[in-house]
């Protein structure tokens, strides 16, 4: 009986798109919502039960809020939606009043994407065969919206033409046409203004005062498409303008706008490691710059790594009971790539002390640090650990220090 009644609504003819939203409504006993490619409103059935904040701010300004859009492209909802014509199921977002639901892309003969049709879920959640079947509902809206010419209401904003090129779902026209002319390179700009956001109209008027085209604030962080001849000056004189403790990251520049989306993760991925390693990398522009840095979160990541090199362990507790500082000479030997004088210079004592040292490290140890294959693990070891534990570093890893319990003695 059921599929008898969702069959004689496909074999319907409905006169406007409204009276089709409606009708689908009392069909699924579920609101739905249908707008256009940009988020703007075009039909919603009655309210019901099942009506949620979200959807009450849609309809009252005619358009999907932004901080909501922006959770959907952040969340990967978008990229799906214009991806594939699937239905896809929305968990609940609390803190944006948005309950359950199901969401689907609508598409002319070409596979164009026109809008989408929503259906809250917060009353019933439909069941596999209904979400199917939508997608016979949505060629059907797609005649209805074609035929009202009402899905051109409204161009990209230049937030969205941003959000498709971060997630790699962009058309020639979201291209700005400065980039299409001239072959350049382009690149993501984050700054984190998450708990800043007093310099908001600071960080906006910078970007307005130069020729970035494509910027928005996603509610964490001032996203700005960038390009030109010479990125690496571009970013400086943006940073240089910051005021105090604001970081800023850029991925890597490529020739390919198809390189955005990458970008924008490995400017997510730089901010997170200046976080943690902020007096490292305070002068870090590019998340090429963060050199072995960057490879200590797939580091700890990798199932097969079993854990710290022993010497540093073993350097620790001769520190601890003998009053030395061998792991901090380690460590500073390191970080100057094995060069004794530079090491030497830094750590305040003479060369001969430093090669008495190390000499004793390898001894306790049996280090090998003419290999640079251990040199490098070594490295990513302390900074890891560096970043794990209480430690108590204004220099570098240099001064890097975790100091274990001091035994008592006899």
């Amino acid at each position: 009986m059921l599929a008898f009644a969702y069959d004689q609504f496909l074999r319907h003819s409905f006169s406007t798109l409204d009276q089709f939203v409606e009708e689908l409504g009392d069909l699924l006993k579920c609101p739905v919502t249908v707008e256009n490619s940009h988020h703007h409103l075009l039909a919603y059935s009655e309210h019901g039960e099942g009506t949620d904040q979200a959807r009450v701010s849609t309809i009252i300004g005619r358009k999907v809020p932004a901080p909501l859009i922006h959770r959907f492209w952040k969340d990967g909802i978008m990229a799906s939606l214009n991806q594939s014509s699937e239905p896809i199921s929305i968990a609940e977002i609390p803190d944006m009043g948005l309950g359950p639901r199901v969401a689907l892309s609508v598409r002319d003969q070409e596979g164009r994407v026109l809008g989408y049709i929503w259906v809250s879920e917060t009353n019933r959640t439909l069941t596999a065969y209904e979400q199917q079947w939508l997608k016979k509902a949505a060629r059907k809206a797609a005649r209805l919206m074609q035929k009202a010419n009402r899905y051109k209401r409204g161009e990209a904003s230049n937030e969205e033409r941003l959000w498709k090129l971060l997630t790699n779902t962009h058309e020639l026209g979201d291209i700005p046409e400065e980039v299409r002319q001239e072959e350049r390179q382009s690149s993501i700009l984050l700054i984190d203004l998450a708990n800043q956001l007093e310099h908001m109209e600071t960080v906006q008027a910078l970007f307005e005062s130069s020729n970035a085209v494509l910027f928005m604030f996603d509610g964490e962080f001032f996203i700005a498409f960038i390009y030109g001849k010479d990125l690496r000056k571009q970013v400086g004189a943006f940073a240089e303008k910051l005021p105090d403790g604001v970081h800023i990251a850029a991925g890597n520049p490529s020739f390919a706008v198809d390189g955005c989306a990458r970008a924008y993760e490995q400017a997510k991925a730089l901010l997170e490691l200046k976080k943690r390693f902020g007096s490292e990398l305070a002068d870090c522009l590019f998340y090429y710059e963060a050199g072995a840095y960057k490879y200590i979160q797939p580091y700890e990541d990798t199932a097969m790594i079993a854990g710290d090199h022993p010497a540093i362990e073993q350097l620790r507790e001769y520190d601890a009971e003998n009053q030395t500082s061998l792991l901090e000479t380690l460590a500073m030997y390191i970080e100057k790539d094995g060069h004794l004088t530079a090491a030497a210079k830094a750590l305040h004592v003479h060369p001969n002390s430093l090669q008495y040292r190390l000499k004793r490290i390898a001894e306790l140890t049996g280090l090998h640090l003419r290999n640079p294959a251990e040199r490098i693990g070594l490295y990513l070891d302390l900074q890891r650990k560096k970043a794990q534990l209480s430690v108590n570093s204004t220099n570098g890893i240099g001064n890097f220090r975790v100091d274990a319990p001091k035994k008592k003695r006899p």
